[in-house]
């Protein structure tokens, strides 16, 4: 990212001066007449708009390159088509925003809020996002892999079809969030709190879910191959059709689990509580699988093969 930046004051568009369409738009807020802030197609980039007021305004095709919008105020806008790319975005403010087609491809977004806001085919690539509000979003078609996400909030999110392959999303909080068609492959949400989230059909494999809460979640059909969740809560939890081959589950909780054809095969449950026999009897256990008391499967009912080893 560029260190030098340009103030707005030197900028104009349209014949008028940015410094005049800030003034114009602010009044238009207050309902003191004024304009709202209609920018098409405008070059700002490196431009320097720290703490600005943009709320509601229509932006258009607008680069922001590499620009400096620290604590800019973009809530209720409709933002198309725009060129975040390398920005400083700061602390800034997208919740209730309509965001379509806009590239924030390494924009440092650490403490924004996008809550409430609605995210389409957007890219946010190796953005970092850490400690971002995103309550109650909507995003769809959106790439984020390798976007820094920890500690971030999706409380009551709903993502379709959005790619968070690698991303890092340690300490982030999903709670009763709904994914659909979502690729979490290689992410790191160890530590994740994804209580109560609806993941149907979504792919973790190879994804680090560590000590992740998962109780009363719903994760019907989705994969988690090869994944670590050593001391992942699952209690309550819908794994019917759920794929585990080869994921890493020791110490992990399973009380009350839908386990209906869930596929076990593979998969290290050594230590894990909770499984009663008719759970490992009603999902996929193999030769491969190590169960909750140490020894391999598959699964036989009556050997107390579903209770840890004492220590």
């Amino acid at each position: 990212m560029a260190t030098s930046k340009v103030p707005y004051l030197k900028y104009s568009i349209q014949s008028r001066s940015f410094r005049e369409i800030l003034a114009l738009h602010l009044s238009w807020l207050e309902g003191k007449g004024g304009e709202r802030a209609y920018l098409r197609g405008a070059i700002l980039s490196d431009i320097d708009l720290q703490d600005a007021n943009l709320s509601q305004a229509i932006l258009s095709g607008v680069s922001f390159l590499e620009a400096n919008l620290s604590g800019t105020d973009f809530s209720g806008a409709e933002i198309q088509g725009c060129d975040f790319r390398n920005a400083i975005l700061f602390k800034t403010d997208f919740s209730g925003a309509d965001i379509s087609e806009s590239s924030y491809q390494r924009s440092l977004l650490a403490e924004s809020s996008f809550s409430q806001a609605q995210v389409r085919n957007s890219h946010y690539r190796d953005a970092n996002m850490r400690d971002c509000r995103l309550y109650e979003m909507r995003m769809e078609f959106c790439d984020l892999t390798n976007a820094k996400l920890n500690s971030a909030f999706f409380n009551q999110a709903v993502i379709t079809e959005c790619r968070f392959i690698e991303a890092d999303l340690e300490k982030s909080n999903f709670f009763r969030a709904r994914f659909h068609s979502c690729r979490f492959t290689a992410a790191n949400l160890m530590d994740a709190n994804l209580a109560s989230v609806h993941a149907l059909d979504c792919d973790f494999r190879g994804a680090k879910l560590n000590s992740a809460r998962l109780s009363l979640a719903n994760l019907c059909q989705s994969e988690f191959c090869s994944a670590a969740m050593a001391g992942c809560d699952l209690r309550e939890s819908n794994l019917q059709a759920a794929n585990f081959s080869g994921a890493m589950l020791q110490n992990s909780l399973f009380k009350e689990a839908n386990t209906m054809s869930t596929d076990f095969r593979g998969c290290v449950l050594e230590g894990a509580r909770g499984f009663t026999a008719n759970q490992l009897l009603q999902s996929f256990t193999a030769f491969n699988t190590i169960l909750p008391s140490g020894t391999r499967g598959p699964f036989v009912k009556g050997r107390n093969l579903e209770v840890p080893a004492a220590r």
